[in-house]
């Protein structure tokens, strides 16, 4: 089964801290998801969204029978969330810098840790994958958020957490994901997902 993972487009308020905050995609942004998904050469027939509206509201325009899902959301940057970055900075350094140092166990006050937003991903990833092996189905699409994105690879590709930032997921950029079952020493079904540099 192929698994690709699609980050929304550009929206409004494009230099805030959008985590949760619900912002709206700009019209070039809903055109850039448009344009990725047209580079896909297998149909869709299984497609699980963030319920945040930069993601639903696209997702909804291909398949109307989607799936929504909530531990899809971006990564919550507490009482940063909606704020102006360089206000953040300015103002709270120190914190900032913590939570660029060690992003997995620092956060922003009452935010979302990396790890936390990574087990939650990877808890809903890997329920869709089994719904989507019961359903036979080959390629499932994910509409999601920059953030979810790099701590589902970093998951996958035992990354540490520095290492989530040193690659480039530029807006409605895809991930292309392979997965393939199998049966392991006891004779259970069992899968393994690894980053697919075939895909075209």
């Amino acid at each position: 089964m192929k698994i690709s993972l699609l980050r929304h487009g550009k929206t409004k308020l494009d230099d805030i801290y959008r985590g949760h905050t619900d912002v709206a995609l700009t019209d070039q942004g809903f055109e850039q998801m448009h344009q990725s998904v047209a580079t896909l050469k297998l149909p869709v027939d299984y497609l699980v969204s963030s319920d945040l509206q930069r993601c639903a509201k696209f997702s909804a325009s291909l398949m109307p029978k989607l799936k929504i899902e909530k531990r899809f959301k971006e990564m919550s940057f507490g009482d940063w969330d909606g704020q102006l970055r360089a206000k953040i900075w300015r103002e709270q350094p120190e914190a900032v810098s913590q939570f660029w140092s060690n992003p997995m166990h620092c956060c922003a006050p009452n935010g979302e840790t990396v790890l936390q937003l990574q087990i939650r991903a990877m808890e809903a990833l890997h329920e869709h994958v089994k719904s989507a092996i019961k359903l036979n189905c080959k390629h499932m699409l994910i509409v999601t958020h920059g953030g979810v994105i790099r701590a589902m690879l970093g998951s996958i590709l035992h990354m540490d957490a520095k290492g989530l930032f040193n690659f480039n997921l530029p807006y409605a950029g895809l991930v292309p994901l392979h997965l393939v079952t199998f049966d392991d020493e006891s004779g259970h079904s069992d899968y393994h997902i690894s980053l697919d540099f075939g895909a075209n």
